[in-house]
């Protein structure tokens, strides 16, 4: 069987080599990695994955924009997106009535503005159906809920299970 490939793209370098490792540990999947979206949708366009996961909070292009660029392009527009998102990121400020950016230890850097969408949509559960992704994974998250996600997309090992007549 031939390995599926994956596009990772998130600011953090140590949780990009996690995932990395962790998807590849199965056997079934080949990862790249880019650490902004500006990389991401050039590395997109140069690896022609099967699956992308994407942090929605980056500098220079946040997760937004690489989904944008991805559904605008009629050779990608088809091609299925998880949008990672961590805890604490987007923070509603009810006295000010605007969301804002809130990092999850107080030594990470800010990241950036919160695109408006948040704002208009609320979470990032209702961010990701309004922006068309496949799935939505919540930082941190458990290394089986990874692999089970890109496995499910992928429909890896469901051959096995349809064969065994039990789907």
């Amino acid at each position: 069987m031939e390995k599926k490939k994956i596009v990772v793209i998130d600011d953090e370098t140590d949780l990009c080599l996690l995932i990395k490792i962790i998807l590849e540990k199965t056997g079934f999947f080949e990862v790249s990695v880019a650490h902004d979206g500006i990389e991401g949708v050039k590395l997109i366009e140069a690896v022609k994955p099967d699956l992308v996961f994407v942090d929605f909070v980056m500098p220079k292009a946040g997760g937004d924009k690489v989904i944008a660029a991805v559904k605008n392009n009629p050779a990608t527009k088809a091609l299925p997106i998880v949008l990672m998102s961590g805890l604490g990121e987007m923070v509603y400020f009810k006295a000010k009535d605007q969301w804002k950016w809130m990092p999850n230890a107080p030594g990470v850097r800010n990241r950036g503005e919160v695109p408006e969408v948040i704002a208009e949509k609320g979470s990032a559960e209702r961010v990701s159906e309004t922006l068309g992704v496949r799935d939505f994974l919540q930082k941190p998250f458990k290394k089986e809920l990874l692999v089970e996600i890109a496995k499910d997309i992928l429909k890896i090992g469901q051959e096995e299970e349809n064969k065994d007549g039990l789907i």
